[in-house]
This record gives structure tokens, C-alpha cells and sequence, in this order.
């Protein structure tokens, strides 16, 4: 049927909560990918590394696997719950409010372990002796431990706003009518 023949469909106003959850759903597919990847790699390394060399100490890809697995696999979710949203499905307003919430707990610790990360590895650059490159390096991984929280920080007022305001009322009403 044309468009014509179904009437005009009732538009609903500039709602700034949707930029964010479409910055939410691009950043979720960035994320599934690196993580993809990662299990990729991962799932390689399972058969090339030997059980001395985890023994002794070497990191085991089995683990890395897992965790790069969990990871594409919340990506995966986050990405089709604000792909729901979008569509103005309301299981995509709940489950999003759910997600941000849960995301602001994750985002608050993580960003806490980053930080306690950045004074000890502070700690390390302080000491006498460390030779120039390694030097360099280590203050290159200490800023961007410094970015990372500090962007997580930022995002947890953004994220604590979006699941305040897909719960309004205004919002629940505007998912209420049909299409």
C-alpha cells in the first residue's frame, strides 16, 4: 500500500535521547568488531601456545577467548537493544533503560580500576633508572588510561539522562502510539 492510502502518519518531535542511542549503537558495533577480532586472534593463539609455556606464567588464550567472546556478545546486544529502540519498539525502551543502567555500574568501576591504574603506573615512571623508550612508552599507556576513564566519567551523567529520559512520560507516549 502507498503512503497516500494510509494516511498521514503522526510525527513525533526531535527527541535528543535518540542521538544517544544511536551514538550508543555505533559505538556497540565498533566494539563488537575489535572484540570479533580479538576472538579471532584469540582462538588462534589456542593452538600455538603450548601448556609449559601457560604454565609458566604466559597468558592463556583460552581465557582471552572467553573474555573477548562476553564482550562481542554484549556489543551484539547493546547494538540490537538501541536498534529497537530506534525503531520505537517499546521492549527497546525498557531493555535500553535497563542497559544504561547497567552500563553506568560497569562504566564507574571500570573507570576506577583505570584510574588506580594510572597512580601506580605513576608510581613505576617516578623510579630512577627506567631506560628512555621504555620511559616513553609507559607515559604513552598511563594517558591513555587517563582518556579512558575520564571519557567513561563523562559518559555516566550522559548514560544516567537517557535512562531518565526514555522513562519519561513524555517518551512512554510517544512509543505508545502505533506506526
Amino acid at each position: 500500500m502507498s503512503r497516500g492510502f494510509r494516511g498521514a502518519q503522526p510525527s513525533r518531535p526531535f527527541a535528543p535521547w535518540r542521538i544517544v542511542v544511536w551514538l550508543m549503537m555505533l559505538l556497540a558495533a565498533v566494539g563488537f568488531v575489535i572484540h570479533a577480532f580479538a576472538a579471532v586472534v584469540s582462538a588462534g593463539a589456542i593452538g600455538s601456545m603450548s601448556a609449559e609455556a601457560i604454565a609458566a606464567g604466559g597468558p592463556d588464550p583460552r581465557v582471552q577467548l572467553a573474555w573477548a567472546l562476553v564482550y562481542a556478545t554484549a556489543t551484539f546486544v547493546v547494538m540490537a537493544v538501541a536498534l529497537g529502540t530506534l525503531r520505537w519498539r517499546e521492549w527497546g525502551r525498557r531493555a535500553i533503560r535497563a542497559v544504561a543502567l547497567v552500563l553506568i555500574v560497569w562504566f564507574a568501576w571500570t573507570a576506577w580500576v583505570e584510574f588506580r591504574q594510572w597512580q601506580q603506573v605513576g608510581v613505576v615512571l617516578g623510579q630512577a633508572g627506567l631506560p628512555p623508550d621504555e620511559l616513553a612508552e609507559w607515559a604513552r599507556r598511563r594517558s591513555i588510561l587517563l582518556v579512558g576513564a575520564l571519557l567513561k566519567l563523562v559518559s555516566i551523567p550522559i548514560l544516567g539522562w537517557l535512562a531518565w529520559a526514555v522513562g519519561s512520560v513524555r517518551v512512554r507516549q510517544q512509543f505508545a502510539r502505533t506506526l
